[in-house]
């Protein structure tokens, strides 16, 4: 019975708890279509939680893949239920509004004149059939960097990127072993751009990153600024011994109150620095709870076994950024 129960409380949970199903008319031939609602997205959304450096631009709650004139095929989807029930990873847009899509550019360039909140009727093709939706438009909070190695992919470039990390600390602390963080810094600046990159442009049949091992053998050769950067010479031999198209220098300091992240994504061709940023984030001071106790003769005092309440800023398993905040009992 415990168990029927269960069951049933569970189905009213999901039932309840699903997009509900809505069609509109379709304005070009007044057949309904079902609605469904894009999410917004923020790629490297751990890392960039508090950056300013974005582009917001309007998102179907899909991205199309592909060379520019290549269909426009759906590499992921990031929306409703409905959305995420009826698309599949393949599927290829063939119109928007009623006007053809020749390729994955163009399609993009449709998507740019809208704006959040509009509804778009999106026709795809599965194999030999075509289907529509209705698609109400969300955000793409991109951060700058996104966008400069998003643009190069869209256009039919190729991206291959070289993570080269370095760290430094000016923490005071005599218990510090300084070389090993320094190594640990960099090893974590390696693994969580690489994971993030990746996750965003790995569907993109013309992006790479370069092997972390063979780089580390390069750059042993390389002699680095105080800034984390190094001088163009070596930036174009790091590319030619590589084959990297880019190299993205990330810099991380410590200190004592703050971990701070200077990026920079430079164009290996011409050198340019393409796209640079620096944020810092602080260390939170220590806050104690405050509690009180009543020792019976009507006064309250401050409780001596106070517990601290303690956010800390911590970098999670998938590469980003989480504030953690811990309150001890």
């Amino acid at each position: 019975m415990k168990r029927f129960i269960g069951l049933l409380l569970a189905l009213v949970v999901f039932f309840g708890c699903a997009e509900e199903r809505k069609f509109v008319k379709n304005p070009l031939d007044n057949r309904d279509v079902l609605l469904c609602q894009a999410e917004d997205y923020s790629p490297f959304a751990g890392f960039y939680n508090n950056i300013a450096q974005v582009d917001r631009i309007a998102f179907p709650g899909f991205f199309a893949g592909g060379g520019d004139d290549s269909p426009a095929n759906i590499t992921k989807i990031i929306g409703g239920e409905n959305l995420s029930r009826e698309l599949r990873k393949g599927d290829s847009v063939v119109a928007v509004d009623g006007t053809p899509v020749t390729g994955r550019k163009q399609f993009n360039e449709f998507v740019l004149g809208y704006n959040p909140d509009q509804t778009a009727i999106f026709t795809f093709r599965r194999l030999n059939k075509e289907f529509s939706l209705a698609v109400r438009l969300n955000t793409l909070y991109a951060p700058l960097l996104f966008s400069q190695i998003g643009n190069r992919l869209n256009g039919g470039g190729k991206v291959s990127i070289a993570v080269i990390p370095s760290a430094n600390t000016a923490a005071q602390n005599s218990n510090l072993n300084v070389s090993g963080l320094i190594e640990n810094d960099k090893s974590l600046i390696s693994s969580s751009y690489e994971k993030m990159l990746l996750g965003e442009f790995g569907s993109f049949a013309g992006f790479s990153i370069i092997d972390r091992d063979m780089l580390d053998n390069i750059m042993k050769e390389v002699t680095f600024q105080k800034s984390g950067f190094v001088d163009d010479q070596s930036i174009v031999k790091i590319g030619k011994m590589t084959g990297a198209t880019h190299l993205m220098f990330v810099t991380l300091s410590r200190y004592d109150d703050a971990t701070a992240y200077v990026e920079r994504l430079v164009e290996v061709e011409s050198t340019r620095v393409l796209y640079s940023n620096n944020y810092k984030i602080l260390k939170p001071k220590v806050v104690r709870k405050k509690t009180y106790e009543d020792e019976g003769d009507g006064r309250k005092r401050d409780k001596k076994d106070d517990k601290p309440v303690i956010i800390i800023n911590n970098i999670n398993n998938n590469g980003g950024l989480n504030n953690t905040t811990i309150i001890s009992k």
